[in-house]
């Protein structure tokens, strides 16, 4: 996993600014500073049966953005402006856009739009528990995909690439078995927002690429306490990082907002670049 710092994040709003994005001062300068806050985690992942012309396909993900009060808007820009900045072929968004509250859903169309490569997403819990369908309506306004158990392809350096949606399962809306009806061999992740999804996908014995968020890495980390809670009370094993689940390889996002409390302690807000290579490359 590596830190990708500073200066990376920072290049997306030199990026936007090169090409013609007006920002003012200040607001260049507020994004400079929640830039800052937020961590660049580059991970690699060797996929079987990943297309050669896939080999080194750059996905960026982004989770957890919690609109709203809890999380400054500055913060949620400067990710936006980050992921871009990966020049990714594919943004891929792992849920709970919203927090508490159902004025969260304008928010969402005020705040989420601008990513630049094709970007696909599933909903989360908060998404669930506020309005779904609103929330899935203002990811498709921006011109993001949005899948409820399902799966579409897109053509990706000329050759089809399949993304897998599992709905949240916290809920108790995932249904991983009609996520995966026709879906195409090959190159192929799957999205969730729920990491023990990944326990589900494991008893389908084929290996797997799942790409989720929903702990925000224990927003608090107490060292030692905060983990013993996740594990023995909430019963969350997957907190932050990578994990293999039998054959699925499962990723953890920490997110961007914040939930809760409106702190984050040794969590950083997260923005994740993962690269795929081919087995066969």
């Amino acid at each position: 996993m590596g830190n990708l710092g500073r200066r990376d994040f920072l290049k997306g709003a030199a990026a936007l600014a090169a090409s013609g994005v007006a920002l003012g001062r200040t607001e260049a300068a507020e994004r400079a500073a929640s830039a800052e806050a937020l961590r660049g985690e580059q991970v690699t992942f060797t996929l079987p049966d990943l297309d050669p012309a896939h080999d080194g396909l750059r996905v960026a993900q982004l989770t957890d953005l919690h609109v709203g009060t809890l999380t400054p808007v500055e913060r949620i820009r400067a990710a936006i402006d980050a992921a871009n900045a990966f020049e990714p072929d594919l943004v891929v968004l792992t849920g709970d856009y919203v927090a508490h509250d159902k004025a969260g859903i304008g928010l969402m169309r005020e705040q989420l739009g601008g990513l630049t490569a094709p970007t696909v997403a599933v909903l989360g819990n908060h998404d669930h528990w506020v309005n779904p369908a609103g929330a899935a309506a203002a990811l498709e306004k921006h011109g993001y995909a949005v899948l409820q158990n399902e799966n579409t392809t897109l053509t990706l350096r000329g050759e089809p690439f399949t993304v897998l949606g599992v709905d949240d399962l916290v809920t108790k809306n995932a249904e991983p078995a009609k996520a995966m009806k026709g879906a195409r061999p090959g190159s192929r992740i799957v999205l969730a927002h729920a990491p023990k999804t990944a326990d589900i996908l494991r008893l389908f014995g084929k290996p797997a690429l799942v790409l989720t968020g929903h702990t925000h890495g224990c927003q608090v980390n107490i060292p030692g306490l905060s983990w013993f809670v996740m594990n023995a009370i909430v019963r969350e094993p997957y907190i932050r990082g990578t994990y293999q689940v039998g054959k699925v390889q499962l990723y953890v996002n920490r997110g961007v907002g914040n939930s809760a409390p409106k702190l984050r302690v040794n969590s950083p807000p997260e923005v994740t670049l993962a690269v795929l290579r081919s087995a066969a490359a």
